[in-house]
């Protein structure tokens, strides 16, 4: 059995942090059937993260707009596994981006790089005029 959490948020850089806050509760929700306390901690960091790093290129991406766009969340838990997937209706783009050249020390383009380390698996799938990226980790 599963469950699902929807969390629809301004996409403005000052809800990062509920979104980070949040995901971090909903990754405690897998946590305490007597797995090691350092898994448990990387597996929340690791989303923290990856919800970090993809709402603020999603915010980042977002435009000029009279209001912020949204940006909407939503968790799918189940028993060992959690699925976080983020929906906005930025333009098009690829998860398939290269890595970026660290020697060159870019200032940008970390982003899906960083996602792409943490997760066990990240799609991405467009739907009508909406970007979806979606990542899961399993505990």
């Amino acid at each position: 059995m599963s469950s699902i959490i929807t969390l629809t948020l301004p996409g403005d850089p000052l809800f990062t942090e509920v979104a980070r806050q949040t995901t971090t509760s909903v990754a405690s929700l897998l946590t305490g059937e007597n797995r090691s306390a350092s898994d448990e901690t990387q597996f929340i960091h690791d989303f923290e993260l990856a919800i970090s790093e993809a709402f603020t290129n999603s915010v980042k991406y977002a435009g000029e707009h009279d209001t912020p766009p949204t940006v909407t969340l939503t968790f799918e838990i189940e028993k060992r596994r959690l699925t976080v997937s983020l929906l906005d209706a930025n333009s098009p783009f690829s998860i398939d981006t290269p890595a970026p050249d660290i020697e060159s020390y870019p200032e940008n383009g970390y982003g899906l790089w960083i996602i792409r380390k943490v997760m066990d698996c990240v799609t991405y799938r467009r739907e009508g005029n909406s970007n979806i990226i979606s990542m899961s980790k399993t505990l």
